[in-house]
């Protein structure tokens, strides 16, 4: 038959038994809650890392979307001043011919002259101030400075011509500015320049590059898309924390509810031995 101290003892055993199982449960509550909060912490830098690199990568776009434009208007401005020039040359040409067609006249004026003072110079016995012969002479004088004059033109506007020319080739020329410019441009939205061909180490992108935010540069893409993942997943991880805390909580409670009953229930005994 069983005695009232059995009953007690059983009591005590099943409450240490109890008290045992809540401790597991309290020491797996307690490391589920630390493994939880190391994955949190742990993401929380990684998408810090995100965080500083997405916004570098942004910045960049930003300003790369304002060089493009920037090298776009340019590229516009270049296409006028070329069209300019080349009707500069062209005014030049036209101008230059007009001037030669002046000179051409002015010779053939001068030999026209010449041969007419040649013809009556032995006929007229007068050849003072006011005579014919002496309106020739000034006439000769202001064609001869005509012809210099002209010439001079002639000179100058071969000089401009050239110049021009110049100034056409620096700017619309095979390898002038705008050649320049829209190869940058397409540098921009290509990666990799016209003229540039490609090499067995670089592998140039054939995707656009610019503007990233286009889902057209893979780098951008890939941040963005993994920087989301890491917030969702900072959120997810921070519901399961709260989780394990509350079951961590619990089971510290009923923890130390058991503890409480069984240090009770060793004293009530010791008590009652002593009677």
């Amino acid at each position: 038959m069983a005695t009232n101290k059995d009953t007690v003892q059983q009591y005590i055993d099943r409450l240490l038994q109890e008290y045992t199982e809540a401790a597991r449960e309290l020491t797996n509550a307690k490391a589920e809650e630390l493994k939880k909060q190391g994955e949190l912490d742990k993401n929380k830098k990684w998408a810090g890392v995100l965080s500083n690199m997405f916004s570098l990568i942004s910045e960049t776009n930003r300003l790369g979307v304002i060089y493009m434009g920037t090298l776009e208007r340019t590229r516009k401005q270049n296409e006028k001043l070329g069209h300019n020039a080349s009707l500069s040359v062209d005014a030049i040409k036209i101008l230059l011919c007009e001037t030669r067609k002046v000179l051409d006249c002015t010779e053939v004026f001068k030999g026209l002259i010449k041969t007419l003072s040649d013809r009556i110079d032995c006929k007229i016995p007068s050849k003072g101030t006011n005579s014919i012969m002496a309106v020739l002479a000034a006439l000769k004088t202001a064609v001869e400075e005509a012809l210099t004059a002209v010439k001079e033109v002639v000179n100058a506007l071969l000089a401009v011509y050239h110049l021009e020319e110049e100034l056409l080739e620096q700017i619309a020329g095979e390898r002038g500015l705008l050649y320049q410019v829209t190869g940058m441009y397409i540098l921009l939205t290509d990666g990799v320049k016209p003229d540039l061909e490609a090499c067995a180490s670089c592998h140039p992108r054939k995707k656009p590059i610019f503007p990233m935010d286009a889902n057209t540069c893979d780098f951008y893409t890939h941040t963005k898309e993994e920087y989301e993942r890491v917030i969702a997943l900072l959120k997810e991880i921070q519901r399961e924390l709260d989780l394990a805390s509350c079951r961590r909580e619990f089971a510290q409670a009923k923890n130390d509810a058991l503890k409480n009953a069984y240090d009770a229930a060793i004293a009530a005994k010791s008590c009652d031995t002593k009677k």
